[in-house]
C-alpha cells in the first residue's frame, strides 16, 4: 500500500483475505471452512451446527461453505450488545437470513452474562438441535465459534506459506507478519508454520479478546493447537517452550470488550481509507491494524521494515449497530 507506507517509512503490505472468496462472505474463516468441510464431506455430514455473536463472520462464512458443497448450515448466535432479539437484520445477520438457512439467536439482558448464555442457553440448544436431527437419521457436525474445530486447525499453514511464496516473488522477506487474534484460528498455524519452516519473519498478533488461563483463549491453548497440527501432519511436536517463544500477543488494543470499537480503531479505519481506498471492519482488522501503527510509532518496527498484515475481512461488521461500529462519519 503505496500511501500509508510512505506515510509512516515502512512498507507495508497486505494479504487479502477479505477478497478470497468464494461465496457470499470472505475472510480468513473461509480457510478454516475448507478443511472443516472437507472433514464434513469425508464423514457424510449432512449438517453441520456452528456458533457465533450476532455479527459473527465465522458463523457466516461457515454456513456459505457449508451450501456451496450441498450441506445444510444451522447457526446459533448470541448477544454481545445485550439489545435483546435483533430489531432489525444488519450486517452478517442480513446475509444469513437472505441466504435462507436456520438461524437460532440467543439475546440476553444486561444484567446477564454472556457466559450464562453461552451455558444455559446457546450450548443446550445445539446439543438439543444436534441430538433431535442424528435421531431423524442424519449425520452431524458440530463447530465450535470461530471455527476451531481440530481439523481446521492446520488451514492456515497454507496461508503462512503464501504470504513467504507471494512475498519472494515480490522480491522480499517480510521482517513482520501481523494478525488479529481471537478466537486462535490463525496463531497456531502460523506458529507451527514459522518453526517447521524455520522462517525468519516475526510473528505478532493483536488481541482483540483477552488471553488469560480462564477465557475461551489463552497462550495455553494455543500451544496446545500447535502441537495438535504438528500430530495431523505427522511430525513430533516442538517443546512447549520453544512455542511459547513465538507468541508475541500484543493485549493493549482489545479497547473495552470484543466487539466493543476503539478510538484507535476508528481512526485506523479512516486513515487507511482515506489513504488507500482500503476498509477495515471494526472488530477485528481495525484493531489489528491499529496495533501496527502504534509499533511503528513506538519504534518496534523500524524505518523501510517490510510488513505484511493479514487482511482476515470483516467489513462486513461496517454495517452493523453503531455501537459496534464506532462513529465512522459525523
Amino acid at each position: 500500500m503505496e500511501n500509508i507506507s510512505r506515510k509512516y517509512g515502512v512498507d507495508i503490505y497486505l494479504k487479502r483475505e477479505d477478497l478470497a472468496g468464494p461465496a457470499a462472505a470472505s475472510g480468513s474463516k473461509i480457510r478454516l471452512a475448507e478443511f472443516l468441510v472437507g472433514e464434513a464431506l469425508q464423514q457424510g455430514v449432512t449438517h453441520i451446527l456452528t456458533v457465533g455473536a450476532y455479527l459473527s463472520n465465522s458463523a457466516t462464512q461457515v454456513a456459505s461453505a457449508a451450501i456451496q458443497a450441498g450441506i445444510t448450515p444451522i447457526v446459533f448466535l448470541y448477544d454481545t450488545l445485550a439489545e435483546g432479539y435483533p430489531s432489525k437484520w444488519r450486517g452478517n445477520m442480513l446475509l444469513n437470513k437472505i441466504m435462507g438457512f436456520e438461524v437460532h439467536c440467543f439475546p440476553r439482558s444486561p444484567d446477564e452474562s454472556q457466559e450464562k448464555i453461552w451455558a444455559e442457553k446457546l450450548y443446550p440448544a445445539v446439543e438439543a438441535r444436534k441430538a433431535e436431527l442424528e435421531a431423524l437419521g442424519h449425520t452431524v457436525l458440530a463447530a465450535p465459534a470461530g471455527a476451531t474445530h481440530p481439523a481446521s486447525f492446520p488451514a492456515h499453514l497454507l496461508t503462512y506459506k503464501e504470504i513467504i511464496d507471494q512475498s519472494a516473488i515480490l522480491g522480499f522477506v517480510p521482517n513482520y507478519i501481523y494478525h488479529t487474534t481471537g478466537t486462535g484460528g490463525v496463531l497456531p498455524a502460523f506458529a507451527a508454520a514459522k518453526l517447521l519452516t524455520g522462517g525468519s519473519s516475526s510473528i505478532r498478533s493483536i488481541a482483540v479478546s483477552s488471553y488469560r488461563p480462564d477465557n475461551y483463549i489463552s497462550h495455553d491453548i494455543i500451544v496446545e493447537r500447535v502441537k495438535s497440527i504438528y500430530g495431523l501432519i505427522g511430525q513430533s511436536a516442538p517443546d512447549t517452550n520453544l512455542i511459547m517463544s513465538e507468541l508475541d500477543i500484543d493485549q493493549r488494543f482489545i479497547g473495552e470488550d470484543y466487539a466493543v470499537p476503539s478510538t484507535e480503531g476508528t481512526q485506523a479505519i479512516k486513515e487507511l481509507a482515506s489513504l488507500d481506498a482500503v476498509l477495515l471492519g471494526p472488530v477485528y482488522t481495525a484493531k489489528g491494524f491499529a496495533g501496527l501503527l502504534t509499533h511503528i510509532r513506538e519504534g518496534r518496527i523500524g524505518p523501510g521494515s517490510k510488513v505484511v498484515f493479514l487482511h482476515t475481512g470483516d467489513t462486513n461488521n461496517l454495517f452493523e449497530d453503531p455501537r459496534i461500529t464506532g462513529k465512522l462519519v459525523d
